[in-house]
């Protein structure tokens, strides 16, 4: 099986290349980003924003040093903060949040989205770790605010992200996570900041759209869920059975609709998906 890790293709194809204030923030006086990295505050003077559909990133640089990045959707789901150094001559660590139910280590609160002035209001307080995946790793504690405004870039594809209700909740997230397993099956996983993984899966191959009903055992056209265990720190693989109705599918992009019922395989417990929509990138 080979896992490739990457960022959706048409969304920031070359997003803040340099860290500047040059979007005008200079010139509005209720701009702000505050930083304070392992107890001790940044001073934070330059920063850049963007937004690309439901799509954020933000960006600020210390002038110690230090900088954070942050990718979000408009909805607050948090999908990846960084910390990293700014030049490569000092000792500062690069860092990120938890790839596992980011949320459970780290809170990021989006206070204010405001598509008219194009500003962006969030909070944050959380641990960035050395490895992403493994708690056990060493971390920093950082925690701040910003507001600041952004550029607004015309996405190349619209509506990208799969959409659900879980439980009658919610769920909004993006694939950053591609797996080819076997050599055989093509497995997109959509995620946000939560304990929940929605993968969609289909032939790396002759790939067809269609409907198709699925369930654990049929590999070849299906949507499988997972849960973070925050007590195992492991995922969990659900049963699943459902229907996914696949109305693009080729080597560039996916889309299409899908409902199912996700079954833990010892408690027996239910949790129904409905509603499920996705358009994600099918490049990897």
């Amino acid at each position: 099986m080979t896992k490739i890790k990457f960022i959706a293709f048409i969304l920031f194809a070359a997003i803040i290349s340099s860290c500047s204030s040059d979007n005008s923030d200079e010139s509005r006086s209720d701009s702000f980003f505050k930083f304070t990295y392992d107890g001790k505050a940044q001073n934070i003077k330059t920063w850049q924003a963007q937004k690309q559909g439901d799509f954020i990133e933000v960006m600020g640089t210390s002038e110690e040093g230090i900088a954070i990045d942050f990718k979000f959707n408009s909805y607050g789901n948090l999908y990846q903060a960084l910390t990293n150094p700014v030049t490569n001559n000092n000792n500062i660590p690069w860092l990120q949040a938890s790839e596992n139910f980011t949320s459970n280590t780290f809170t990021f609160t989006l206070e204010n989205l405001n598509t008219t002035d194009k500003t962006v209001q969030v909070k944050f307080s959380g641990k960035v770790y050395e490895d992403g995946y493994d708690y056990e790793s060493d971390f920093v504690n950082v925690s701040g605010s910003f507001k600041v405004s952004y550029e607004e870039i015309t996405p190349q594809v619209e509506g990208l992200g799969t959409f659900a209700k879980i439980d009658g909740k919610d769920w909004h997230g993006l694939s950053f996570d591609g797996t080819i397993e076997n050599q055989t099956t093509k497995i997109i996983y959509a995620e946000n900041d939560g304990e929940y993984t929605i993968g969609i899966a289909f032939p790396d191959y002759n790939a067809k759209t269609g409907t198709y009903n699925f369930t654990s055992n049929n590999s070849a056209y299906k949507i499988s869920f997972q849960k973070y265990d925050v007590a195992t720190h492991e995922n969990i693989t659900y049963d699943v059975s459902g229907t996914v109705n696949f109305t693009t599918l080729n080597t560039v992009l996916a889309a299409g609709t899908f409902s199912l019922t996700a079954t833990h395989p010892t408690t027996k417990a239910k949790i129904v998906i409905s509603n499920g929509t996705f358009k994600e990138s099918a490049a990897f």
